[in-house]
């Protein structure tokens, strides 16, 4: 149990569920698709089917809820603002006033799907990266980008760039989170009603920070070239992608749930302006 309340934002979490066990092709498609349906529409039926697949995604991955809503807890105040912000600055019919701001009903209904959205999108990445180890990530990427290879494309470079980037986000949130509470323990300010205090101590954590990335990022980079990693086309892999029946099934729901809808709401709607034209 502790360790579960220690789990970090993204970190790879070793684990033999369904989800884990999943290519990691199909994880990034599925991820790809219910991601692609969010941003492109605002409906509700969309928002929603989603959001309900995320969760029981969650649920089969055996990881617990509290400890991937605790790993975005920094998250909640975009959030928040972002419900804000769609509620007062979107104009509509007025729901109620609060001094010169007016709260209207479209803005209720456009904040609370641009949560949603905000909600799916960071939950699934996280599912994804606590869920598919770097290399497995990395090997899903370059399998997909694969027919770019024939274009000239550097796939390879390019799969390990964005696996090493997402490795990185974890450790920098627990970097900070150290560097935090040794500032904290020698009296830095961070509580202090006065902004520019703050201020000057999130410099003190921000500097260290940065400082410390690069040195990590030095040390890998040193790491790499010792190894003789090239990451060029002609690398082998210790054990090889296997695309089952159950990757097809998840896949198959997965765009199912997220992409179908999508389909039949425009569908529809092109439908019924094609009618008015004609009339």
């Amino acid at each position: 149990m502790k360790m579960m309340k220690r789990m970090k934002l993204g970190k790879y979490t070793p684990g033999t569920s369904i989800i884990h066990q999943l290519d990691p092709r199909t994880k990034l498609l599925g991820w790809l698709a219910m991601v692609t349906a969010i941003l492109v529409s605002y409906s509700w039926p969309v928002l929603l089917l989603n959001t309900g697949l995320i969760f029981v995604v969650i649920y089969l991955s055996k990881t617990s809820l509290s400890s991937v809503l605790h790993g975005i807890k920094w998250l909640w105040i975009i959030f928040i603002c972002s419900f804000l912000a769609q509620c007062i600055y979107t104009q509509g019919v007025s729901l109620f006033s609060l001094g010169p701001l007016t709260v209207t009903v479209e803005g209720v209904y456009r904040g609370l799907s641009t949560f949603l959205r905000l909600l799916i999108l960071f939950l699934s990445s996280t599912i994804l990266t606590m869920t598919t180890s770097p290399m497995k990530l990395a090997g899903g990427l370059e399998a997909l980008f694969a027919p770019l290879v024939r274009l000239g494309a550097p796939v390879n470079q390019f799969a390990m760039l964005i696996t090493i980037s997402l490795r990185f986000i974890p450790t920098l949130l627990e970097e900070a989170e150290t560097i935090t509470r040794s500032q904290k323990s020698r009296g830095a300010p961070f509580t202090s009603p006065k902004k520019l205090v703050r201020l000057k101590t999130s410099l003190a954590v921000l500097i260290p920070l940065v400082v410390s990335s690069l040195q990590r990022a030095t040390d890998l980079a040193a790491a790499m070239e010792s190894r003789c990693y090239t990451g060029g086309p002609h690398h082998s892999r210790t054990r090889k992608l296997r695309f089952c029946r159950c990757d097809l099934a998840a896949l198959l729901i997965s765009i199912t749930v997220s992409i179908l809808p999508l389909i039949c709401i425009y569908g529809m709607g092109l439908q019924v302006q094609s009618l008015q034209n004609l009339r």
